[in-house]
């Protein structure tokens, strides 16, 4: 059996395990919210998950740039690759679980993800189960992960090398939601979450 999961999935298991909460104290993902999320249940765009939408937009297309501080997408766009493919899909693996998805951009030999929030406060993602895509990046040439962030205010860069970065975390991570997916099984109706073939075939970067 394979487990086909991704990022977004994994960290959202984070802060349930974590009982992560809101800045009302609201835990930010119970056991409910994670079914929906495995299940992938559609729900409204939140206004965060919106800035952040149009800040990628406006860094990668230069659109509606204007609705941000002067200065902010300039700022983000210098800590880009000169050259850059937008929305690579990556794969990696970690034993039985396949871990799939798309960075927002890969150059030569850095790929970068593009972040918004509130608050920022330094390593914030450091156990980010995106960094899992430098595992299947390698192959590529590429080594390092740039998270590109404001928090609209300022800008700031995360970056992360395959050959130091500890992934110890997001791997016992990945096989604890593995045992709270066979355990839940009878409610996940995605099943495309569990395979029993993966391919690993993928284009090179600027084919």
């Amino acid at each position: 059996m394979i487990y086909r999961l991704y990022p977004t999935l994994l960290n959202s298991f984070n802060l349930y395990v974590n009982q992560s909460r809101d800045g009302n104290g609201k835990i930010i993902v119970d056991e409910i919210e994670l079914i929906d999320r495995i299940n992938r249940v559609r729900k409204p765009t939140t206004n965060a998950q919106q800035k952040g939408i149009d800040f990628e937009r406006a860094v990668t297309l230069g659109e509606n740039e204007e609705a941000f501080a002067e200065g902010i997408i300039d700022q983000a766009r210098e800590l880009l690759p000169v050259k850059y493919k937008t929305q690579f899909y990556v794969e990696s693996r970690y034993k039985n679980a396949q871990i799939y998805g798309y960075v927002d951009g890969v150059g030569d030999t850095v790929a970068f993800d593009l972040k918004s929030t509130a608050y920022y406060e330094p390593n914030r993602f450091l156990t980010n189960h995106q960094n899992l895509y430098l595992l299947g990046l390698q192959k590529y040439g590429i080594q390092r992960l740039d998270y590109v962030i404001t928090d609209f205010k300022q800008v700031y860069v995360e970056s992360y090398d395959v050959n130091n970065i500890d992934f110890s975390v997001q791997y016992e991570q990945i096989e604890k939601f593995i045992l709270f997916l066979e355990e839940n099984k009878k409610f996940i109706r995605d099943k495309k979450i569990f395979d029993r073939k993966s391919s690993d075939n993928q284009l090179s970067i600027f084919e």
